[in-house]
């Protein structure tokens, strides 16, 4: 019977048979070319001959036990080849009893299972690492978190670093993703050089970084200490220039982020003397440790500067809360009709109203009233400016075309502020000059305002841009001029009628020798350049005969108007 179940399997299964002892008697020719020794190297030798070490002894001593008491046993072993490779096998042990009921001998039935094994191998490593770093990926940092948070860790106090190289979006725009890749495998290396003493270093986004500190005991301050000393380490390997290969050399900067967090169960034997509650948080989400930690990493990076290090606190996270529920207000606050167009008027030398400068109020239903410089800095970063811009730039020339009718306003202009972000949009020209054409409005009405951020980006499609609006009938205007140098080396490019003397000099202006001496040489500027030249944020008698004086063209402030509701225009001072 025995032989015929080994002729059926012979030809497709790797088949042994041992003594009790467990030495080889017999072996099948899929087991040597399997394991590439010959008959006579295998007979009268143990499996110890294909051992891999890959199990651990216990593996073993479990599998004598279950056959030693005549039962059969199935597993999969990691084998080794004569020549060092290793290979998988799905494994049963069938013992044959004698007259006693005890085994005498063993058939082992084995079919190869190492390619399932690989793909399993590469399945594991897509879903725990990162494909290009060889790092831990976010999953697998997430698991790890999860583990230090568990019942029964040790510890108290943990941290969570995380850090981005900040130049990866340039490199990649600027050289391509390949070379971007390799900064990327750089910064991995620079930071596995970092002796971390049992922390754990992963990638968790597009160009961020993840570090875990686990159990740095119950003195909250001890623990921030040890957290900033491995981050001024890594501070130290990551930033300066790398090199990415064809010459490209970048000069890398860093934003690092970090958290210190207890579990709930061990928050009570916490000791923090000198560290407020808001300044470690008190959870058992690994997603909320890797969030707050990104919260104070991105506030780091707004900063500014080449290493920027920034430790979470509450109130940021509230802060953050407060902006998505902000951003979500101001998106129905549009739909529902809740942005106003205000303006301020501009004079000229004899306090004529010369023109007016639209601004944006917002009347939440919800919130009240919004300042604008709550709510269109946070328009501008999350894109809504576009949104924003397109409804002032309609409401506008709706303006204008009624005050085309109107004899004493016909020769008004209107000011529009222009972000960045709408001179990038898809299409600005085009629905500009279709909105414009719609409503009728006349050349030299419409004037846009640009702060100097538009000039900082690709330089040649503003100027483009620019100029095509002008052929249009629309004219431009550099806001906040003198506070940078970019707007004194780009003015004999950029196509504009107008610059304003920035409110900083003109507050200043009577008392200052300094800032009157600026303020003449942007007048004398703007006559070289056949500008006009307008001066803000004029407030007092003293101020505007001071400009007048100067030879400025143009005023705006609160000496001659406060922003009020565009439909409640001054004509005349």
């Amino acid at each position: 019977m025995l032989d015929e179940i080994m002729y059926a399997l012979d030809t497709t299964s790797i088949i042994a048979i041992t003594d009790r002892r467990g030495v080889l008697t017999h072996v099948n020719d899929r087991f040597c070319e399997t394991s590439r020794y010959s008959r006579e190297e295998l007979l009268g030798q143990t499996h110890a001959i294909v051992n891999s070490g890959y199990h651990p002894k216990e593996f073993f001593k479990e599998m004598w036990r279950v056959i030693g008491r005549g039962e059969v046993w199935k597993n999969e072993i990691c084998n080794r080849t004569k020549d060092g490779d290793e290979y998988w096998v799905d494994t049963m042990i069938i013992p044959l009893l004698d007259e006693r009921g005890k085994p005498a001998r063993y058939v082992s039935i084995r079919s190869e299972e190492t390619q399932r094994h690989i793909a399993e191998e590469q399945v594991r490593t897509l879903a725990y690492f990162d494909s290009v770093t060889g790092l831990a990926n976010r999953e697998s940092i997430l698991g790890t978190i999860q583990a230090t948070i568990a019942p029964g860790a040790a510890g108290s106090f943990s941290a969570f670093v995380t850090v981005s190289a900040d130049e990866l979006s340039v490199v990649n725009d600027a050289f391509g993703f390949e070379t971007g890749d390799r900064l990327l495998v750089e910064a991995a290396r620079r930071l596995q050089r970092v002796e971390t003493h049992g922390a754990r270093l992963g990638r968790i986004g597009s160009n961020t970084f993840g570090i875990i500190l686990p159990n740095l005991g119950s003195d909250c301050r001890a623990a921030e200490a040890a957290c900033l000393d491995l981050i001024e380490r890594v501070l130290a390997e990551l930033c300066g220039p790398v090199e990415l290969g064809s010459g490209v050399v970048v000069d890398v900067s860093a934003s690092v982020g970090y958290v210190l967090w207890t579990t709930p169960d061990l928050a009570a034997h916490v000791t923090a003397p000198g560290c407020p509650a808001n300044e470690f948080i008190v959870t058992d989400d690994p997603h909320e440790v890797v969030k707050c930690s990104e919260i104070a990493r991105k506030r780091a990076r707004r900063e500014g500067g080449q290493r920027r290090v920034q430790h979470f606190q509450q109130r940021m996270l509230n802060e953050a809360q407060d902006r998505v529920r902000l951003i979500s207000e101001l998106h129905r606050g549009i739909e529902k009709g809740e942005l106003h167009l205000f303006s301020q008027p501009i004079v000229n030398r004899e306090r004529s109203i010369i023109g007016e400068e639209s601004l944006i109020r917002w009347f939440s239903s919800v919130l009240g009233t919004v300042a604008p410089d709550d709510f269109i800095p946070l328009a501008e970063q999350t894109g809504v400016i576009v949104e924003i811009g397109d409804w002032v730039l309609e409401e506008a020339c709706r303006v204008l075309a009624e005050w085309s009718r109107d004899p004493a306003r016909s020769d008004l202009t209107l000011s529009v502020n222009l972000s960045e972000r709408q001179l990038r949009a898809d299409g600005f020209g085009e629905r500009v000059r279709e909105i414009i054409e719609r409503y009728g409005v006349r050349p030299g009405r419409l004037t846009f305002e640009l702060t100097e951020s538009v000039l900082h980006t690709d330089i040649d499609r503003t100027v483009g841009l620019l100029g095509m609006l002008r052929t249009e009938g629309v004219k431009s205007s550099l806001d906040d001029f003198g506070t940078g140098y970019s707007s004194l080396s780009y003015l004999q490019q950029l196509p504009v009628q107008q610059i304003k003397i920035d409110r900083s000099f003109v507050s200043s202006i009577v008392e200052d020798p300094q800032a009157a001496a600026i303020a003449l040489a942007i007048v004398r500027l703007g006559r070289t350049f056949n500008l006009q030249v307008v001066a803000e944020g004029v407030e007092t008698e003293d101020q505007f005969e001071k400009l007048r004086d100067l030879g400025v063209d143009a005023f705006q402030g609160f000496l001659f108007g406060h922003p009020r509701p565009i439909s409640e225009l001054l004509v005349g001072a």
